[in-house]
């Protein structure tokens, strides 16, 4: 659900005027909600090591959520235009 609520607020912050430079701390920040969930399941018993597997996972998901954040800021720059029209 967090991340729904940053996108969200990249489509509004695009809405106002942000810079597209925003499109990577939105990333970031879209990352760090989802994967902090798996590290802390990782900290648990039984212990599991970091795989390359789940750095496939991690390198995929960061470039999926770029894109996501890329789209809610052209959403959010089209909606900007169709509304001020």
């Amino acid at each position: 659900m967090l991340e729904f609520l940053i996108l969200a607020g990249m489509a509004f912050a695009a809405y106002v005027g942000a810079a597209g430079w925003w499109v990577l701390p939105t990333a970031a920040a879209m990352t760090a909600a989802a994967w902090w969930r798996k590290v802390r399941l990782l900290r648990q018993h039984p212990q599991v090591p970091f795989s390359t597997k789940m750095t496939t996972y991690l390198v995929v998901s960061i470039a999926i959520n770029a894109g996501l954040a890329t789209l809610a800021l052209l959403a959010g720059r089209i909606a900007r235009h169709l509304l001020q029209s």
